[in-house]
């Protein structure tokens, strides 16, 4: 044996008995990894062991973060086996029975990115699903474990991960709606408007297609009270709003869509007669005329309709026009 080796040896018989191993184990060396172990906490001989150890945690009903780790191990040193789908799978499920169910559909994803062939695919889609609807109710993000952020952002992206794993199945339309909600719940009222319209060009025989209609209405009504936004968003709503007035049969939903347009009509009406009174004041007189017309002519029924014949009538006499 060379010099070098008795070195070696001398050194880690030193280690071993200077800091001897807990009496709950031992270590020893596994060729396999290279390393030194403590069984327990070692990898089973087998992938089948592994799995059967990992769901005996899992079956306890109250060991899942343990089960979570004993899966993970399966994973990491047998990639390839016929266990690794089922092992991925219930990582996620594993998440999801402690709550913490950004993390059970980020496990549940990664079962479809990497086994798309598992047999678990509909349900996992059909659990995404449902972890998505979770946060669209209110459910916060867990930050260090502890739930503590709204999560309207996480049910957006939970949903449309759903929509693009099963563009056409049992819950596509659905998501891609509660996609538009999530948006219009945070106040992404243009977000919302594309979402909701996705739904209509992706799925024109949707029962949901009415619903959408009259959502892209309500978010550009949202938006058109934005006084960031001109008034090209207000005849964009008063627009959506006409079209769902014409299109849709219930009778309820046609009398609240009556009264928006109504304020919608109403607020457009006024932007131009304010137009109208600074065009007034610096004696623009003509072009105050041009916008009390307008007023008169496309928002007669408006609560500002009479001030503005009146305002008509006097600035004509002045500018010598007939009345």
């Amino acid at each position: 044996m060379s010099r070098r080796k008795v070195i070696s040896a001398v050194i880690i018989l030193v280690i071993l008995f200077a800091f001897p191993a807990p009496s709950s184990g031992y270590w020893v060396w596994t060729p396999r990894t290279g390393k030194w172990v403590n069984p327990k906490y070692a990898v089973k001989d087998t992938p089948k062991e592994q799995m059967k150890w990992a769901m005996g945690f899992y079956q306890s009903g109250s060991e899942y973060k343990k089960a979570i780790s004993e899966f993970g191990k399966l994973i990491e040193n047998y990639p390839n086996s016929i266990y690794s789908p089922s092992a991925q799978y219930y990582i996620g499920r594993s998440h999801e029975e402690i709550e913490d169910y950004y993390q059970a559909f980020l496990a549940y994803q990664k079962t479809i990115d990497k086994y798309p062939y598992s047999e678990k695919v509909d349900e996992i889609i059909e659990r995404q699903y449902k972890i998505g609807g979770i946060f669209l109710e209110g459910q916060k993000a867990k930050i260090m474990g502890m739930k503590i952020l709204p999560a309207m952002d996480k049910a957006a992206e939970i949903l449309a991960k759903v929509v693009e794993n099963a563009p056409y199945g049992r819950y596509s339309d659905v998501a891609q709606f509660k996609i538009g909600e999530a948006h219009k719940k945070q106040e992404f009222y243009e977000d919302a408007l594309m979402a909701y319209q996705k739904l209509i060009d992706d799925y024109p025989n949707s029962p949901l297609v009415e619903d959408a209609k009259y959502q892209i209405a309500l978010c550009s009504y949202y938006v058109s009270r934005d006084p960031y936004y001109d008034q090209e968003f207000t005849d964009k709503a008063i627009e959506e709003y006409e079209k769902l007035i014409k299109a849709t049969a219930d009778i309820e939903l046609n009398k609240e869509a009556m009264e928006t347009l109504a304020r919608l009509r109403e607020k457009r009406a006024k932007s131009a007669f304010e137009t109208a009174k600074f065009y007034e004041k610096t004696k623009h007189y003509k072009s105050a005329v041009i916008y009390y017309k307008e007023i008169v002519e496309n928002y007669g029924d408006t609560s500002i309709a009479a001030e503005a014949r009146e305002r008509i009538t006097e600035l004509e006499e002045k500018i010598g026009y007939d009345s």
